[in-house]
């Protein structure tokens, strides 16, 4: 009989030791975590939004054809977002409807996902546009954003 209590006496002694280990030292919890739970989340969020922003970088935009197209990168980041609106715009959209929203959320959505669907198509109209720039057109231009660039920071450095 004694042995038997000395064995479940080293068994809970056994149990209360690894949940000490598991719980780095300590067995109850008395602090609030969220705090470090909110930066671990906010660290999280920072390296995908600059991994999605390297992606946008090397993101190729082709033609029907499939000749590529130079587009710059805030454009192709501006086209993400927008399509991301878009698309959180026509959800909240068919929520209203399914959910029998009243006649001013149903305006709201719609509204909202106009302004998204025309935002999407201004982007898809400059993208357009820089696809039918020629060659010397877009060296022009760059070089036009050159000049314009040294004029400001000339200006900024005589200020």
């Amino acid at each position: 009989m004694l042995s038997r209590i000395f064995w479940i006496g080293l068994a809970g002694i056994a149990l209360i030791g690894g949940m000490f280990l598991q719980s780095n030292g300590g067995i109850f919890d008395w602090g609030d975590h969220r705090e470090i739970s909110a930066k671990v989340d906010e660290s999280i969020e920072d390296r995908v939004d600059r991994a999605i922003d390297r992606s946008f970088d090397k993101m190729t935009v082709t033609r029907i054809g499939g000749e590529e197209v130079d587009v710059p990168a805030e454009t192709k980041r501006a086209m993400a977002a927008a399509v991301g609106e878009l698309v959180k715009a026509e959800t909240d959209l068919a929520m209203v409807k399914v959910g029998d929203g009243s006649d001013e959320e149903l305006k709201a959505a719609r509204a909202r996902s106009a302004k998204a669907r025309a935002e999407v198509d201004r982007l898809e109209a400059e993208i357009k546009k820089i696809e039918r720039m020629t060659t010397s057109d877009r060296d022009a231009l760059r070089e036009q954003i050159k000049r314009e660039v040294r004029e400001d920071v000339r200006e900024a450095v005589r200020s």
